[in-house]
């Protein structure tokens, strides 16, 4: 299969999301609110948050377009580095503030004392159709049923992808311990699917709508439905340490990232602005590309569903309480 351009640029985006694991109030609401900053004096107002070139974490960028972090009194710099767990080190040496990351890896690190870990505001979770599980126009799977037994690749073994999709199996009646995971990067997705080293595709946009129009693929099961839906994929996080020395600090950089996604949920140009600034998709792929849903709240209900399927696929060594690594001002 050729991509164009568009298409190829916006995998690259895409895998960078997922590799970072080893979308209300309008434009006129937002701009005429006041600056929460005079209201009490900011811990410090220059901040450097490492981000990752892919569509979650637009919000930080949309906030900076718009005004939103200067409003409430800060200077954001993006820090952009090509997966999480680069920035995990950086963030315990106070090299960069805070982070934007996976949970699924946020939490592993967590439960391994790597980083005391404290949540600011959530990023992303995935939305209808954003992902698919897809097979070839000749291959004998027809149902999720006949994923039994196959080969199916992940971007990182052990992370989100994998843990969203045991639960979906589950619930269309699939054994999720008869599926073999291999890890494959999304540059050979393509050739290995045709090549058959891979029953079965996991893909995310636009690599789904490449793949059903340039191979006649079809689509076998949605990872982000039924008890996935919404899953949770990625947030912005700190250190404990960080967040008991600079509360105010992190609140105003909570509301300024709710707004921005307020401001995504009914504007979808304002992310499509931002984009080509910070990701390989080109502006015509940011106009039509499927978005993850921006969180403009966040909520340890939905987030616990992460530590508990971690806890229940034995990837943390004891259980995670969420609500205990949010603050009053991010849990409600």
């Amino acid at each position: 299969m050729r991509l164009g351009r568009s298409a190829r640029a916006a995998i690259i985006g895409f895998a960078l999301t997922l590799g970072a694991a080893a979308c209300s109030t309008g434009a006129e609401t937002t701009a005429s609110a006041p600056p929460s900053a005079s209201a009490g004096g900011l811990e410090k107002t220059k901040l450097k948050i490492a981000t990752l070139p892919a569509i979650d974490s637009a919000a930080i960028y949309v906030a900076i377009d718009q005004g939103l972090f200067e409003q409430e009194g800060l200077d954001v710099t993006p820090e952009v580095v090509q997966a999480a767990p680069e920035a995990i080190p950086m963030m315990v040496k106070g090299e960069i503030d805070a982070m934007f990351g996976n949970y699924v890896s946020m939490f592993a690190a967590h439960d391994k004392q790597a980083l005391k870990l404290r949540i600011l505001a959530e990023g992303s979770r995935a939305a209808p159709d954003s992902l698919s599980i897809m097979a070839l126009p000749g291959s004998p799977i027809k149902t999720p049923k006949d994923l039994e037994g196959k080969t199916i690749n992940v971007n990182v073994l052990h992370n989100f992808q994998e843990l969203a999709l045991t639960q979906v199996l589950k619930a269309n009646n699939v054994d999720p311990a008869t599926i073999k995971y291999v890890q494959v990067t999304f540059q050979n997705i393509m050739p290995s699917w045709k090549g058959g080293q891979i029953d079965a595709a996991y893909l995310g946009e636009p690599m789904v709508t490449a793949a059903t129009s340039a191979m006649g693929a079809r689509k076998i099961l949605d990872p982000a439905s039924g008890p996935a839906a919404e899953f949770p994929i990625s947030g912005y996080v700190s250190t404990q340490d960080w967040y008991d020395k600079n509360p105010k600090t992190a609140a105003a950089f909570q509301r300024a990232i709710h707004n921005a996604a307020k401001l995504m949920e009914n504007n979808r140009e304002v992310v499509a602005k931002v984009l080509p600034n910070f990701t390989q998709i080109d502006a015509a792929t940011a106009a039509t590309v499927t978005f993850p849903y921006f969180s403009s709240n966040d909520n340890p209900v939905r987030l616990q569903r992460v530590a508990d399927w971690m806890w229940e696929a034995k990837w943390l060594t004891k259980e995670i309480d969420v609500k205990s690594l949010m603050s009053p001002t991010t849990s409600g």
